[in-house]
């Protein structure tokens, strides 16, 4: 595994940055007025569907770390999009060739792999994972539920039978590494909004990231970020070289991602103080969003315990 970045993959996530940081419609927005689609979410869809495709699925060569990479910057960012809701639900169908309108952008899918699903609304389809493999279903019934994150719609889903069903394969940890990626995103957005506050803030003459209390804080933060985000871009490249310890990896790398953005938005607001638990400040809406996708496709302790369990065979095995 390569210990840093390609050109290519920096420039994705360079490219995905400018997409964003113009963005007017928000979590805040979302929160304010409901969710509505973001002006980036065309070209995120259309440019960037590819992207980790495996090329007997349909793609083009690209890596699983040049989607994480982009999708990590949408977290960062808290861009209320559809694409790593519909980037997750290709790359759990990514075990067979999939239809050239769903790799265009054209029809959005989102997993329904939980008990309230994402952009259910939203979607054209659904990835759903079965007994025996993985397809596109249609709903029969959705109904609309409150989410803790606007920004992020959730919904009770009815299925009809998928139009097909073919083998999974890595699908699902591929699916679960996306939201992996998102959530690490997440963190390092909270730590930048933090770390901002801790260097213009000012108590008794001092800036209050001159405090032990504070920078140790935040070092702690960075530093579960940066172990989450290194194991996430392994798991990924485990996973793409059909690796032995992959599966281990995605539960670890799942449920550290999760760990990871809680604990950094939880830190944010801590460093904003008083202001940092009203309305009108921004650290909650990191938090909102660390919950609900801690959440998503297996919560950060469901993987805790599998990837434990996992470790516990592989050591019985030697």
């Amino acid at each position: 595994m390569r210990a840093t970045f390609t050109q290519e993959q920096l420039e994705i996530a360079k490219t995905v940055r400018s997409l964003v940081e113009g963005e007017g419609v928000t979590a805040r927005t979302a929160l304010d007025d409901g969710w509505r689609a973001p002006a980036c979410d065309g070209p995120l869809l259309r440019d960037f569907g590819l992207l980790g495709v495996p090329e007997p699925a349909g793609g083009i060569g690209s890596d699983l770390i040049d989607l994480l990479v982009a999708v990590e910057v949408l977290g960062e960012h808290l861009v209320p999009s559809r694409f790593p809701a519909h980037a997750a639900a290709v790359q759990l169908l990514s075990g067979s060739p999939l239809p050239e309108d769903v790799l265009a952008g054209e029809r959005v899918l989102t997993p329904a792999m939980d008990a309230l699903v994402r952009f259910a609304a939203q979607a054209d389809g659904f990835a759903v994972l079965l007994p025996g493999g993985a397809g596109i279903a249609a709903a029969e019934r959705i109904v609309a539920r409150q989410s803790l994150d606007p920004s992020v719609p959730l919904s009770d889903v009815t299925l009809a039978a998928p139009e097909a069903i073919a083998p999974a394969g890595a699908g699902p940890w591929r699916a679960t590494l996306v939201t992996a990626a998102e959530l690490c995103g997440v963190a390092q957005g909270a730590i930048e909004l933090a770390a901002e506050q801790a260097r213009t803030r000012e108590q008794f003459g001092r800036v209050i990231g001159s405090y032990q209390g504070v920078a140790f804080q935040l070092a702690e933060a960075a530093t579960v970020r940066k172990a989450a985000w290194d194991l996430t871009l392994y798991a990924g490249w485990a996973v793409d070289n059909g690796r032995p310890d992959a599966e281990i990896q995605v539960h670890a790398a799942k449920a550290a991602a999760g760990r990871a953005a809680i604990f950094a938005a939880e830190r944010c607001i801590q460093v904003h103080g008083g202001m940092g638990i009203t309305m009108e400040a921004d650290p909650h809406l990191f938090l909102r969003r660390a919950l609900v996708l801690d959440a998503v496709l297996g919560s950060g302790a469901w993987h805790r315990r599998r990837a434990g369990a996992l470790r516990v065979v592989a050591r019985s095995s030697v």
